[in-house]
């Protein structure tokens, strides 16, 4: 509670009008006016009773008493009456918190009865009769006489929460019924301590060095502005009143060009390709563009996490998107057949209330992104909203999306759903929000792929390069990359009769390592446990024949008899073999499109299999040096 001793006591059956009494607190003047006056004008005129002269305003000299008939001292300024003076928009806030402070039965009120445990708003409190019937209860219990619980002071508090900016209640008539949200309050935080740290200097007191916080919360500060400790404190850190300064998007890369132009023309683009191209990555590496390498601080879920629980409104993220000057702001989900549009879209959530459970509408990923983007329209910056969509064809898109393939192609129109969210029935895609879903074209499931989603996304294709190979900088030695880029083309002629949508991409042999041995370990490793399974799986299908495989794991020797874990010794030792032998492998270099090819081992496996494996002998019955592992 309050440590702070006061002269007077609130009088809650008197109403105070919080935009009243700042207006008039704006006009004090430090230093001059005297306390008689600042009583005379509170009780000149409107809803500022003049006993609260000395409950909200300090005086210098101070008041003796509340009967002191001297009033002659003067104001003396303070971090209430600089926040009503300038305007600021937590004024009110302020002021609740000053007569928080006032008058310890508000604050009892307001930490035990109107907040729970953690500090946040109980909202079944948020009603006259049962706030009433819990401050008779508390009354009854304390003893004290001067407890307010009538029917008037308790209308009176639950105006004063609700005029102050703590919360928008549900009304019936003049009555207020329920609470129908909470507002934001963190902003209030930093001038919370100020205000208390004024407090305890005007009593010649005050906190240990970097203590103000713990203090406020000591006192359950938190309380009066429906916050956890947890959210004050961090609130407190991070200063939400201050804003940073806009992030700017450097040039597009020439790697993201295409991508970019098409989700500007289209806003919706699948990157398909076979496994190991690097959809995700690339998908990613937008992202790292667009967010100006602020990546991890534009997350929705990560805004949504650093937010309190009373300001995760779309309006309030979207808020918060432009006080971090973040030029895009986004998040992944993974489809899968379990998905369905009560987790993308909007759904019933049960949620816990006095004597069991309600079903409350609420957004799920899509609805809050698409929401917080028409947020973002409104408030004028130009930030992009982009939801990454993983694995699209894994799921079944009907059921995902629903009505919204028709709010896909007919951006910025509303579209009726089955839920209605903070008020609203329908959903509006704003023509801001970017689509990117990723599809990897040797999942059986890609056959299943819904027409209308087909002909409402652009698809680029990724092939199976070996670029990547050749650019990534992780290999120890040239050698090293020089074997990666011979099993890479090994494998990819393996698959030269199928689809290019089955190949091997380039990402499972871009290996790092502390030297070439550890390298070379790494890159077998994957290989026999990454690559050989999933070739196994298109023979299996049908999609790579036999004939094909046999003679590149004979190439490579891997008879079927091995176990993995010798197969990773084995394979190493032939790439070991590959690499300082240069003139028995490949010449795939430079990320050409095609190695050339020769009868070293690295012909075209997709002919017949005995050619293939007459090339792969020479590879084996290559001798070893010494500087071979063996």
């Amino acid at each position: 509670m309050s440590p702070f001793p006061t002269l007077g006591k609130i009088s809650f059956t008197k109403y105070t009008q919080p935009d009243e009494m700042i207006a008039k607190l704006a006009t004090l003047n430090p230093g001059v006016t005297t306390a008689g006056q600042v009583e005379a004008l509170l009780d000149s005129s409107g809803s500022t009773p003049g006993p609260l002269f000395n409950d909200l305003v300090t005086y210098d000299p101070p008041l003796a008493s509340d009967r002191d008939p001297s009033r002659s001292g003067v104001v003396v300024d303070d971090e209430l009456l600089r926040a009503c003076r300038d305007g600021r928009p937590e004024a009110g806030l302020l002021l609740w918190c000053a007569l928080n402070i006032a008058d310890g039965r508000l604050d009892r009120i307001t930490r035990t009865i109107l907040t729970d445990d953690d500090g946040r708003l109980r909202p079944a409190m948020i009603n006259r009769t049962k706030l009433q019937d819990a401050l008779t209860a508390d009354a009854a219990t304390t003893g004290q006489a001067d407890f307010p619980h009538d029917d008037k002071s308790t209308t009176n508090i639950l105006r004063l929460a609700d005029k102050c900016g703590l919360l928008v209640p549900q009304q019936h008539g003049g009555s207020i019924i329920g609470l129908e949200r909470t507002l934001p309050t963190r902003q209030a935080v930093p001038a919370v301590i100020t205000m208390l740290g004024e407090k305890l200097a005007q009593h010649q007191l005050g906190a240990a060095a970097g203590a103000g916080v713990d203090f406020a919360i000591g006192i359950g500060a938190n309380h009066w502005l429906n916050l956890t400790a947890e959210e004050f404190r961090a609130a407190a850190v991070d200063n939400p009143g201050h804003s940073r300064p806009p992030a700017q998007r450097g040039p597009v890369p020439d790697d993201l060009t295409e991508m970019a132009e098409q989700l500007d023309r289209r806003h919706q683009v699948v990157l398909q390709g076979p496994p190991g191209v690097g959809k995700t990555h690339l998908a990613k590496r937008y992202i790292d563009w667009a967010t100006a390498g602020r990546a991890e601080d534009s997350r929705l879920q990560g805004i949504l996490s650093d937010l309190p629980a009373n300001e995760r409104r779309p309006e309030d993220i979207a808020a918060e998107v432009v006080r971090r000057g973040l030029t895009t702001v986004w998040d992944i989900v993974q489809f899968h057949p379990g998905y369905d549009y009560t987790d993308f879209v909007r759904a019933l959530v049960a949620e816990p209330v006095d004597g069991g459970v309600t079903f409350t509408p609420r957004h799920k990923i899509f609805s809050l992104m698409a929401s917080v983007g028409l947020e973002l329209q409104s408030l004028g910056p130009d930030v992009e909203p982009v939801l990454i969509l993983d694995e699209i064809n894994r799921g079944d898109i009907a059921n995902i999306f629903g009505e919204l393939l028709y709010a896909l192609e007919y951006r910025d129109e509303a579209v009726a759903t089955p839920y209605t969210v903070d008020g609203q029935a329908s959903i509006i895609v704003p023509a801001s929000l970017a689509l990117i879903g990723t599809m990897n074209t040797a999942d059986r499931s890609i056959a299943v792929i819904d027409y209308a989603l087909r002909r409402r996304f652009v698809f680029l294709d990724l092939p199976a390069l070996p670029a990547p190979i050749a650019a990534h900088a992780g290999y120890p030695t040239d050698a090293a990359k020089q074997a990666a880029l011979h099993l890479f083309q090994l494998t990819d002629d393996a698959l030269a009769s199928t689809s290019a949508g089955l190949r091997v991409g380039p990402s499972y042999y871009l290996v790092d390592g502390a030297d070439e041995a550890d390298c070379l370990e790494k890159l077998a490793a994957r290989y026999v446990y990454e690559v050989l399974p999933l070739l196994r799986e298109y023979a299996l299908e049908g999609e790579l024949d036999d004939a094909n495989l046999s003679a590149l794991t004979a190439s490579l020797d891997l008879n079927q008899d091995l176990t993995q874990r010798t197969a990773v010794a084995t394979l190493t030792a032939a790439l070991t073999r590959i690499a300082h032998h240069p003139t028995h492998t490949a010449a795939a270099s430079g990320g050409e499109a095609e190695a050339d090819k020769d009868d070293s081992g690295a012909a075209s496996l997709a002919g017949a299999a005995p050619e293939a494996a007459a090339a792969a002998t020479k590879i084996r019955d290559t001798p070893a040096t010494e500087n071979d592992t063996p």
